[in-house]
């Protein structure tokens, strides 16, 4: 009895699945068809995209380039089938204008066409309109034109170091695209930071275009011909240099006689850094202070090392040297302390002077006070006067015996016959 009660629970609980399932296939059946054969719905669909039809065509056989559209996106309105209808949103849908048949630049406006997903059966579409209903643009010519490259280096150079002005592989890239687009482009612009930088860098970066007002100009319409340029910094050793004159003493004035001013004293150079790591100052001239009266001021040329420059661009320098602490005396040298060196072989050679008067001689006066006329003696080198036989005029040296501190100023000569010989 208890197992006759239980098929019949059994039996009941299947009929009733069965009506339930029943009842919900007949739903579905009911909205499939209430949504295909039902009433139409209306949607909106808010920033559906414009694209262009023919832009490459006309782009590369008429040189023509849309260069302003007024309306980037769009608003839908689409009518017809509600499961159709309910199934699409805006990224769906593409809104499409149509550029075959344009041949010359200037404003157009044309009315666009609503494209739809492939699984969609447009028949199922009733109405479909667009707001604007058309599409405003601009085309313009394609142009190309060169622009130069700048650059800017933002950073710094390691202590002892400066960099240089940025060096491009290139002096100006090319740009293309609609012509009043590209009018606006002045220049294009690498900047380049880098901090503590002590030797030079090459490498590869890209590039910003950059307006007439110095701001960054960009535009999906400009292309360019590459989008890198390879950059070399060129960074150089920084040293200052004094700048020197050799003294060659001599007329009794040492250096420590001389007082030297050099206008300027000390230059800036910039360069190879190994250059200048052997460069601690740069002589000007050789000054023989022999020469000097009591003030010498000149204008000598700077010279420098190969592979350098100077920041200041300073290419000579003034020297004043004035000697100081000297004081003079004059004596007459007699024929006794003239002599003659070098006489050449087989000619002979006789000092026509009877003495060497007012001779000037130079050097500390307690020095001075103690130099008497016996202790200075002129001589006479012959080496350069060859084998013919007359009277030179011969310059001579002027030797004070027993002092260095002392010497003659001036320049002082003999004359000597010369014959030849008769022995």
């Amino acid at each position: 009895m208890s197992d006759k009660k239980q098929n019949n629970k059994r039996s009941t609980l299947h009929t009733i699945l069965l009506m339930v399932f029943s009842l919900f296939c007949a739903l579905l059946i009911w909205v499939y068809v209430s949504e295909a054969n039902g009433p139409d719905i209306t949607k909106t669909f808010n920033n559906v995209k414009v694209v262009f039809d023919g832009e490459s065509v006309m782009r590369d056989s008429r040189g023509l380039i849309v260069s302003e559209m007024y309306n980037n996106s769009v608003r839908v309105v689409l009518s017809g089938n509600r499961r159709v209808i309910s199934s699409l949103d805006p990224a769906d849908l593409v809104v499409v204008i149509d550029l075959n048949g344009i041949s010359r630049t200037g404003d157009y406006s044309r009315a666009p066409k609503i494209t739809y997903p492939s699984r969609v059966d447009a028949g199922q579409i009733s109405s479909a309109t667009t707001v604007p209903g058309s599409i405003g643009f601009y085309v313009d010519k394609l142009s190309t034109r060169a622009v130069p490259v700048v650059g800017i280096f933002n950073g710094a150079a390691a202590e002892g170091f400066t960099a240089e002005p940025l060096e491009f592989d290139t002096e100006t890239v090319k740009i293309s695209g609609p012509e009043k687009v590209i009018a606006q482009v002045d220049h294009a612009l690498v900047e380049v930071s880098r901090t503590d930088v002590d030797k030079t860098l090459s490498f590869e970066t890209t590039y910003v275009l950059v307006d007439s007002e110095g701001e960054l100009y960009q535009s999906d319409d400009i292309t360019f011909d590459r989008d890198t340029v390879n950059v070399t910094l060129p960074i150089s050793a920084v040293k200052d240099v004094d700048l020197v004159v050799d003294l060659i003493p001599g007329g009794g004035a040492t250096a420590e006689h001389a007082k030297v001013d050099i206008e300027p004293d000390r230059i800036t150079l910039i360069g190879d850094s190994e250059t200048l790591a052997g460069v601690n100052n740069i002589s000007l001239a050789k000054i023989d202070l022999a020469k000097i009266d009591s003030t010498l001021t000149e204008t000598y040329k700077i010279v420098i090392p190969n592979d350098t420059h100077s920041v200041e661009g300073v290419k000579e320098a003034t020297v004043t040297v004035t000697l100081e602490g000297l004081s003079r005396k004059t004596v007459t040298i007699e024929k006794s302390n003239i002599s003659l060196i070098n006489i050449s072989e087989g000619f002979d050679a006789e000092i026509m002077n009877s003495s060497l008067e007012n001779v000037v001689l130079r050097g500390p006066v307690d020095v001075l006070r103690n130099i008497s006329d016996v202790n200075v003696r002129a001589v006479a080198d012959l080496k350069d006067i060859g084998t013919g036989t007359k009277i030179n005029s011969v310059p001579v040296r002027i030797v004070v015996d027993g002092t260095t501190e002392a010497g003659a100023f001036g320049d002082y000569q003999v004359y000597v016959n010369i014959t030849e010989s008769k022995r």
